[in-house]
This record gives C-alpha cells, structure tokens and sequence, in this order.
C-alpha cells in the first residue's frame, strides 16, 4: 500500500499511500474509516523511519486517543494520498502526533491527532520510552518548530 516514507530535515515525515479501488464509498470518495488505516500505514512507516536505526522500528506501542477531522473527501481522481507526520508533545511514556493526509492535488482532506503509548506486551502495560526513541522525538519536534518560525517571518 505505501511507496516510501522519509524524515525531511524539518523534522516532518511524510510519505505516499495507495488509494484502493475498495476505499471508495458508494458516493465515489474515500469511506471515512479508511483515513484510520491510511494514518496507522503512515505511522508503521514514521516508527520503522525513526526509530529502525536503534533496533526499534518495531517499537510496541498502542494507541491512545485518536481525534480526527475530515475537511474534504479524497475522490476517484487521486491514485494516492501523502501522509505527513510532525510530533506535537513527548511524554515519559507517551508522545503524540499531527498527521495530515492530502489528496494527489496537495488539498488537505484530513488531519489526526494521535496519542501513542509505549507499552510492554508481556506486563500489558505502558512503559517508559527508550530514551533513543524520545530523544529522537524531541528532536523533530525541535527541527519541525524551528522550520514553522522560519516560514512564519
């Protein structure tokens, strides 16, 4: 389903999604419950991005709280959707996540706020995240805050 993901040097991930024939609604857009799986595709990759080169790409982790806005349909003409990822807030054991989905025009369809919970499966708790993993958090939200000041003057 995705083609590729990559951290740009403003802290922000992003990468292109598949749209499926089966996404689409009777009513020719995207159904609304297939946003959810564009943006978890999307946070696999962001995960595996970020956190692969400390041996955690496949970092256990729940999610949370899922708030989701839906500003515009995806429709038939878009083969793909681009899914961009900034970190909002770090935690101990938490961080959460902006995502913003856009249809092949570059429209913003979508945006989801994500709360991800570290989580020890053997314990089915939330456990502290591995200090590469939130070091590497707070970075990107650093680089993606600098960039927004920058464009902001």
């Amino acid at each position: 389903m995705s083609t590729g993901g990559e951290a740009t040097d403003s802290g922000v991930f992003r990468c292109t999604l598949q749209v499926r024939w089966a996404d689409f609604d009777q009513f020719g857009h995207v159904n609304n419950v297939k946003y959810i799986e564009y943006a978890q595709e999307a946070r696999i990759l962001f995960a595996r991005s970020r956190f692969g080169r400390f041996g955690l790409g496949n970092l256990p982790q729940v999610v949370r709280r899922t708030e989701i806005d839906h500003l515009r349909p995806v429709l038939r003409d878009s083969a793909t959707v681009d899914v961009e990822i900034e970190v909002d807030h770090v935690g101990t054991s938490s961080y959460q996540i902006v995502q913003t989905i856009f249809d092949a025009a570059g429209e913003v369809c979508c945006t989801l706020r994500v709360v991800m919970v570290s989580y020890d499966v053997a314990a089915s708790s939330p456990v502290e995240l591995p200090a590469a993993v939130r070091n590497e958090l707070e970075a990107a939200k650093q680089r993606a805050a600098l960039t927004e000041r920058e464009s902001a003057r």
